[in-house]
């Protein structure tokens, strides 16, 4: 046998073997490894465990993780609506679970949460997520016997965990917002004049179409994904390369992850903009929730202009709290967490450390 047709041979055993172990994978149920101690046995004290817990009549996935289970309780509350992170904070911001309890929470129409077979829901409301994370907040409270939890919220969450925060700071020691929700109709406009005014700057045509035809906000359809996708691409949402394709490639190496998650990738966050887009513009956090009983920390991109880091700035400087911090993050757009996560898990630990639970 020629020496160049064994190669190929070989070159194809070893791709189909290898095509097959990530299709076994890709489909096999999701897990988290546990923390090691001596001799490779389950460290002592710690927690790690992918569950499924029935909130307010839908399964949900709750994934909890801590070197030391008795750590301030720090509960990630992901954007969308309908876009978990569950997998790519394990990836890039892991190293919170050696000060933290870490719980990734999936949320209806994201992740794991959003099953495939089930027909999608007739109706959504913010008020029905609100419940929902006081339900898993009084679990974790019980299960880990602690009083207080702290709210990370990104985008869409911010939302989420200001109204939370607001209506139950007896339950919460901190919240902590990333690319933080405030005037959120003024915000949408801007990001739509950024958008045009940048295919302008750059003559691109076919940018200038789109843009133009789905008209400027509010959207009550896909169109705000054509919205998205140009700003994405003129740098007004990653300042640092966050494309889908890289972030879905990062996300499938953790074994929180399967196929189910990248259903969802594709079809929870156009649900959570159909059921759920209207009620946010409607819910203007800059002229009602400026009042916490609880510190309030905040990280900025500097070049965010999905919320838009000028809008988040007037906001924080608006609100009262016993405690307040902002922090800019120069190399990054929306997601701070992401683009720049060694430096903003340090920030993290440190800031909340200052203000302990």
């Amino acid at each position: 046998m020629p020496a160049i047709t064994r190669w190929v041979r070989v070159g194809l055993t070893l791709f189909i073997l290898v095509a097959a172990v990530a299709t076994a994978r890709l489909f096999a149920p999701i897990s988290t490894p546990p923390f090691e101690g001596p001799a490779g046995r389950p460290l002592a004290g710690s927690i790690a465990v992918a569950e499924r817990w029935a909130i307010n009549g839908v399964e949900q996935s709750v994934i909890i993780r801590g070197r030391d289970a008795s750590k301030p309780i720090l509960v990630w509350l992901h954007g969308g609506p309908g876009s978990s992170e569950t997998p790519i904070l394990r990836v890039l911001n892991g190293r919170l679970e050696d000060s933290f309890t870490v719980v990734y929470w999936d949320q209806r129409l994201a992740g794991q949460t959003l099953d495939p077979r089930a027909p999608p829901p007739e109706s959504l409301t913010v008020d029905q997520m609100v419940a929902d994370l006081d339900v898993l907040v009084n679990r974790l409270r019980a299960r880990l016997g602690q009083d207080k939890v702290i709210l990370v919220g990104h985008s869409w969450g911010t939302m989420l965990g200001v109204l939370y925060a607001t209506q139950h700071p007896n339950k919460v020691s901190a919240y902590v917002g990333i690319g933080q929700m405030a005037d959120k109709p003024r915000a949408e406009a801007l990001s739509y004049a950024y958008a045009v005014d940048q295919a302008r700057r750059r003559q691109d045509g076919e940018a200038l179409r789109q843009l133009r035809e789905i008209g400027p906000p509010p959207y009550s359809g896909e169109e705000i994904f054509v919205q998205r996708a140009w700003l994405d691409a003129f740098g007004g949402a990653s300042y640092a390369d966050m494309s889908l394709p890289r972030l879905i490639l990062m996300s499938l190496g953790s074994s929180e992850a399967n196929w189910r998650d990248l259903y969802a990738t594709t079809n929870g966050g156009v649900l959570g903009a159909r059921l759920l887009e209207p009620q946010l513009l409607s819910r203007n956090l800059d002229r009602t929730y400026l009042s916490f009983e609880v510190p309030v920390l905040i990280a900025a991109g500097r070049h965010d202009h999905l919320t838009s880091s000028t809008l988040v700035r007037d906001y924080f400087e608006r609100i009262q709290a016993p405690a307040k911090t902002l922090v800019w993050f120069e190399r990054s757009g929306h997601n701070p967490h992401l683009e720049e996560p060694a430096k903003f898990n340090a920030w993290l630990v440190d800031a909340l450390r200052s203000s302990p639970p």
